[in-house]
């Protein structure tokens, strides 16, 4: 019920706000376009707010299910840079992807895969001062999925290290805690764990921080992996 009356109404801002935004069916004055500009970012903000508060809850009442898939996880990684491009672009952060040529094949949910990529990407963003950079490095290891994202950002303060990972604890000062809740992180891991895997944290306060996420889903077998195709 949360879902349906918070995302409906959300989801009519945000794509008439949009329309506005992008002069449809006209111009608009600077003024009013800014305004829009403000109503699209802030309903897109609350919206992804709203989506991990709802996923916390069902992975917390045990009622999160994966729904399994054989796919190329290079081809969710990719989509997931894509949603993230803009944004670093207009932060002026290069980001830089690091994939094998050769398919990786795995038995994995794939809203999550996306999900912790697109988490992990954004934290770094949004973390990394313009002219800073972020990596995403993909790779298999044996029937061990291996994703990092590393950053040229703040970094984290070790006493901090421990505490990350879990619902609505962050780090950083005041101005760095107001620009997100907490869940990224925590979401990662859990739907981590959900798969078997793991999330390690590895950072030094000011020289930027890297994230490992790993999952046992690789498909090894040639045979797996024609099924797939």
């Amino acid at each position: 019920n949360m879902s349906h009356e918070l995302r409906t109404p959300l989801n009519a801002i945000i794509g008439f706000s949009d329309i506005m935004r992008q002069r449809l069916f006209g111009p608009l004055p600077d003024r009013y376009s800014d305004y829009a500009d403000s109503i699209y970012q802030a309903g897109g903000h609350l919206l992804d707010m709203i989506n991990d508060v709802l996923d916390v809850s069902k992975i917390e009442a045990e009622r999160y299910e994966l729904s399994l898939d054989r796919f190329d996880v290079r081809d969710v990684i990719s989509g997931a840079l894509a949603l993230v491009g803009v944004n670093a672009r207009d932060k002026g952060v290069a980001v830089e992807a690091v994939l094998p040529p050769e398919p990786i094949w795995v038995n994995a949910d794939r809203r999550a895969v996306k999900q912790i990529t697109l988490n992990l990407l954004s934290n770094a963003i949004k973390f990394t001062p313009r002219d800073g950079h972020v990596t995403v490095a993909l790779e298999a290891l044996a029937h061990d999925l291996e994703l990092v994202v590393a950053d040229t950002g703040v970094g984290i303060a070790p006493e901090d290290l421990k505490r990350l990972g879990r619902p609505y604890e962050q780090a950083g000062a005041s101005d760095q805690r107001v620009q997100g809740t907490g869940l990224g992180l925590s979401l990662v891991r859990s739907l981590a764990e959900l798969h078997g895997g793991t999330m390690s944290l590895d950072s030094t306060l000011g020289a930027g921080a890297a994230v490992t996420v790993r999952l046992p889903v690789v498909i090894a077998t040639p045979e797996a992996a024609r099924d797939v195709s």
